[in-house]
């Protein structure tokens, strides 16, 4: 009994050989040092405890709890912890990843006495101006909650960098005031209104087996994002504005929805001989983005308000008509082979994706309405993505300490475009092409192999520590590996602790 609890945490033999990489947490926010470093091959109870495929296989009798830190892409330092129990045939997860209110933006004011105007001899709070919104880093929060019962799972995700701000009657020291191009600018303005907020609020709702509808296999799951991005300002004066126009005028306005439908079968096993395991599976993601945003122009001395399917933006094309979707299909092939101090992992991903991605320029017409003019591009795109994923791992003392080691090697994408471009003048097009190009890589699909290295160490039955080390070689970034330099062999880029009871 003893070796197949320790089994669970270093080979983990019960596992979906071509378990889909949908059915780990979104967005990328947890993946246990074990997986990252097995390029999530070897998966521990770290990562099945939250999935609603695997939660089955957590062996425990009152609770599982883990703690970890790491350092996330944008260098925000991040507290991940977890906790699951069992009420009766019921199975309850929960988990948090983020630095709580870390680089939150303060918006500290001033009380000052404005005589005259813009406050009329009023006390007023004073804000830095365009400094509402703190940059990145950002603060990051996640949290995920899982129910299990009937052989079925069933997890809801929220995931935010959300920042907003909203007040009123608030003051902010004027950039435009001594500027001969704004000669109305006073020192300081007034606002009546001000409403700022950025970053984005990404709920997911997933859905999966936890059993094996057949002796081979086959675990369907399904799961759907709702992202939700914000990119907006507007802001209300007391009176005119620097411009001389009053009324709500929309700094900036690029907000989106961009909902996500993921579904797959759960591998299906059709070779098992000697111990090793070969298995398919076949994962689908259809994923849109979605945009519709006011914009502000001036009228008779007001700001009018109106509605762009697309993004409005004064600083680089004021007025965009946008709208993307994708389709991908991934089959894949596994392989395991485990024996008493040895797992082998490997997979190879056939990543195909359809996608079409439109941009097309606007302006105001006289009247002020929208028409084309500039720009207009209709991109369809066809891309063919194969990636293969290795691991090994090796217990180097039986039961206590393992070596876990993952490789990725991913192939040039190719990739064949049909571009359909036009130029428009006042809502007239003035000339259009079509342009067929095949290419082999391109933004984001061009060769990247990496490598991994990582330990699990069991102190007891109950307890153990995954590490991985910060070793990463990247093709075509880094010649060599420095095992001393910071990222290195000697340096952890997470670290977990884990127990059950």
């Amino acid at each position: 009994m003893k070796n197949r609890i320790f089994s669970f945490a270093l080979l983990l033999s019960i596992i979906v050989a071509a378990g889909a990489v949908a059915q780990n947490l979104p967005g990328g926010i947890w993946a246990s040092p074990q997986s990252n470093a097995t390029e999530g091959r070897l998966r521990s109870n770290a990562d099945d405890f939250i999935r609603p495929d695997t939660y089955t296989s957590v062996r425990f009798d009152k609770m599982f709890a883990l703690l970890s830190f790491l350092w996330d892409e944008n260098y925000n330092p991040i507290v991940t912890a977890g906790f699951s129990a069992k009420i009766n045939s019921l199975y309850i997860g929960a988990f948090y990843s983020g630095n709580f209110w870390t680089n939150a933006p303060a918006n500290n004011y001033t009380e000052l006495m404005f005589d005259p105007a813009p406050a009329g001899g009023k006390t007023g709070s004073s804000y830095n101006y365009y400094n509402n919104i703190s940059v990145v880093p950002e603060p990051v929060n996640n949290a995920s909650i899982l129910i299990g019962v009937a052989d079925m799972g069933f997890r809801l995700t929220y995931r935010s960098n959300h920042q907003y701000f909203n007040n009123s009657d608030i003051v902010t020291r004027n950039p435009f005031y001594n500027n001969p191009a704004y000669p109305l600018a006073p020192e300081y303005q007034l606002y009546k209104n001000y409403h700022a907020e950025e970053g984005y609020i990404a709920p997911q709702v997933a859905w999966a087996m936890a059993k094996d509808l057949t002796e081979n296999g086959i675990r369907p799951y399904a799961t759907v994002d709702l992202v939700f991005n914000r990119n907006y300002q507007m802001t209300k004066t007391s009176g005119a504005d620097s411009s001389g126009f009053t009324g709500d005028k929309i700094d900036h306005a690029s907000n989106s929805f961009n909902p996500e439908l993921s579904a797959g079968l759960g591998g299906y096993t059709f070779y098992r001989n000697n111990g090793l395991r070969a298995s398919a599976d076949f994962d689908y993601s259809l994923a849109l983005n979605i945009y519709e945003n006011d914009y502000s122009y001036g009228e008779a001395g007001t700001y009018k308000i109106g509605r762009i399917k697309g993004t409005y933006n004064p600083r680089i094309v004021p007025f965009e008509e946008k709208f993307y979707v994708s389709n991908s299909f991934t089959p894949s092939v596994s392989c395991s082979w485990s024996s008493d101090r040895v797992a082998l992992r490997l997979k190879l991903n056939l990543l195909f994706s359809i996608s079409t991605d439109e941009a097309k320029a606007m302006d105001l017409d006289t009247a002020n309405n929208l028409v084309y003019h500039g720009n207009s591009n209709t991109t369809n795109t066809f891309t063919f993505l194969p990636n293969l994923r290795l691991a090994f791992q090796y217990k180097i003392i039986p039961d206590r300490l393992s070596l876990n080691t993952g490789a990725r090697i991913q192939s040039t994408g190719i990739i064949s475009e049909t571009i359909d471009r036009a130029y428009y003048n006042n809502g007239t097009k003035s000339w259009s092409q079509r342009i067929h190009q095949n290419s082999f890589g391109g933004s984001g699909n061009n060769i990247a192999s990496r490598f991994h290295l990582g330990l699990t160490f069991i102190f007891t039955e109950n307890i153990w520590i995954e590490a991985m080390s910060g070793i990463r070689n990247a093709y075509g970034n880094e010649e060599a590996i420095d095992i001393f330099a910071p990222g290195g062999l000697f340096s952890f880029g997470s670290l977990l602790f884990a127990l059950k009871f």
